[in-house]
């Protein structure tokens, strides 16, 4: 077996696929990094130049060894295989789902890589141009959409007659979503996500009646 090098013209064309997996994938992840996610900028980028170099190679086998390669194969173990690093993406804690849109960009930018990969560049800027429409143009939309929520610490005593399970009892009345508590030898910490901030103060005042209860601090 002999280290074959590729002629010019068809580097040229690996080349120009690379750079466009690099600029795209790039482009994408720079928008999850600018939203704070851990998956930002240069995991994308690996992602899609994987994926592009992947079917890359592939072509590049069944040019050399005509149709001994399947041309189909390695690019279906990427649109499996990427899983393992979206579902590290989410994250789910009390009745919230984070992390879906940023797994959902790993998956959609290694599928955008096979597309570069296989040649096919104006298929794959189209599905950029879509994929930087959903995630920027339709963000704003997005958040109005989903409820929003804040977060808040009330402290309480546990000097009274009352207990953590009288207190925790008090919010699920309230239909307060209780994410955790700490507690400590005379007071305990309740953790609690309001789903309707504007209506806030009303909250924060029906919270302050209840016995007991001695601050609350806005996270």
């Amino acid at each position: 077996m002999s280290l074959s090098l590729l002629p010019f013209d068809i580097y040229l064309t690996v080349l120009i696929r690379l750079v466009c997996a690099l600029i795209f994938g790039g482009i994408i992840g720079f928008e999850r990094a600018n939203s704070k996610h851990d998956a930002g900028l240069r995991t994308h980028i690996i992602v899609c130049l994987g994926a592009t170099s992947v079917m890359i190679v592939s072509q590049l086998v069944h040019l050399n060894y005509g149709g001994v390669s399947d041309l189909t194969r390695l690019g279906a173990q990427v649109i499996s295989g990427i899983g393992f690093l979206g579902v590290g993406c989410i994250i789910v804690t009390r009745n919230r789902i984070r992390g879906l849109t940023t797994a959902a960009g790993l998956w959609t930018t290694a599928c955008l890589g096979l597309v570069i990969g296989a040649g096919f560049i104006e298929v794959a800027a189209t599905m950029f141009l879509l994929i930087m429409l959903t995630a920027f143009a339709l963000r704003p939309l997005s958040l109005k959409l989903r409820p929003v929520e804040t977060t808040i610490e009330v402290t309480v005593s546990l000097t009274s007659n009352k207990t953590i399970t009288d207190f925790t009892n008090d919010f699920i009345k309230l239909n307060y979503d209780l994410a955790s508590i700490k507690s400590a030898k005379e007071k305990a910490i309740f953790i609690l996500h309001i789903t309707n901030p504007d209506e806030k103060n009303v909250l924060f005042r029906t919270i302050l009646d209840i016995d007991g209860v001695v601050g609350i601090t806005e996270l």
